[in-house]
């Protein structure tokens, strides 16, 4: 065998043993990690067609301060790793869409979560959208504040006319969830583009007066998107004390190789390529109120389907 065919062989050789220790050293630390109420659930057989090389993850965004008994889900945001296109997909679900809630009836998404939390929220999607998503993470407004601060925050473009909501809702998360008081509540008096902290992100994608829902999910979609790309731009090393901060405030249905599988997924893919996509959007849906039921967005069932069905295949 020629001197350079080693070489190439032995570097190789290297490449493996590398994955192989950060495999290991992610699967000790996430085994490490006991995340509370976890619903761990056997892969089931597809209900929906799925395609090999494209998966999603349901991510949810609750209040867990809420004094109400049934805490709304405030964000639902679908996830899709893409190894056949290496692209990222994030499609925010709108809050008010009118959808059938299996054992319940129609009612607004938002309240499938107050009605079942985590696992019906998952049905609904699937049933309502015919997708198969079988994997779903929720997320704490304390701990969504933890993430962001511990990766140096958030760059957001603040309006004027978005300023008064923004400090209310800021403020007010300060108060609830921020534990650092020795860190005073400091309001944004100008307009411009700021590097938000971890309570003053929650804000920015939570207040809802100064503008339409589509915006307000927009601005969810673009968070998220700055959160996923910092996330896969650590040092590997860095992951540990991450997890072990975030991970106690967060619910998921996923065991320690599928979060493991999640991860390694996600870096392969990178974020160079990382689409977005409102649904129901203006397109396929309109608002109103109805009897009993308050504003709701319905929306053109077929399609809107063949619309998100389009957007999470390609």
């Amino acid at each position: 065998m020629r001197k350079s065919t080693k070489i190439i062989w032995s570097i190789v050789g290297i490449l493996i043993a590398i994955v192989l220790v950060m495999g290991i050293y992610l699967y000790r630390t996430l085994d490490s990690i006991t995340v509370p109420n976890q619903d761990i659930v056997e892969q089931e057989p597809a209900t929906y067609p799925t395609i090999p090389g494209i998966s999603h993850v349901l991510l949810v965004g609750v209040d867990s301060a809420s004094t109400d008994i049934a805490t709304r889900s405030d964000a639902m945001m679908l996830l899709t790793l893409d190894t056949i296109h290496d692209n990222v997909k994030l499609t925010s679900f709108a809050r008010d869409a009118y959808v059938n809630i299996p054992g319940i009836g129609y009612e607004k998404l938002t309240h499938a979560y107050a009605y079942g939390e985590a696992p019906l929220l998952l049905q609904t999607v699937e049933s309502n959208f015919q997708l198969e998503v079988d994997r779903y993470i929720v997320i704490d407004f304390k701990s969504f504040i933890v993430l962001v601060d511990r990766l140096g925050g958030v760059e957001a473009n603040l309006e004027q006319v978005d300023l008064r909501e923004f400090n209310r809702v800021a403020e007010e998360n300060y108060r609830k969830f921020y534990d650092n008081k020795e860190d005073s509540f400091r309001p944004i008096e100008s307009p411009g583009i700021y590097n938000l902290n971890g309570y003053q992100t929650l804000a920015y994608v939570r207040m809802r007066k100064t503008d339409s829902i589509y915006a307000r999910e927009e601005r969810q979609r673009d968070v998220v998107e700055q959160v996923f790309k910092k996330i896969t731009r650590m040092p590997f090393t860095s992951y540990s004390a991450l997890l072990k901060e975030v991970l106690p405030y967060i619910k998921t249905n996923m065991n320690v190789m599928d979060m493991v599988k999640l991860a390694f997924t996600a870096l392969q893919i990178g974020t160079d390529d990382v689409r977005q996509l409102e649904f129901p959007n203006p397109n396929t849906s309109y608002g109103g109120s109805l009897p009993g039921k308050g504003w709701v967005l319905q929306w053109d069932e077929e399609a809107g389907r063949e619309e998100l069905h389009t957007f999470l295949n390609e």
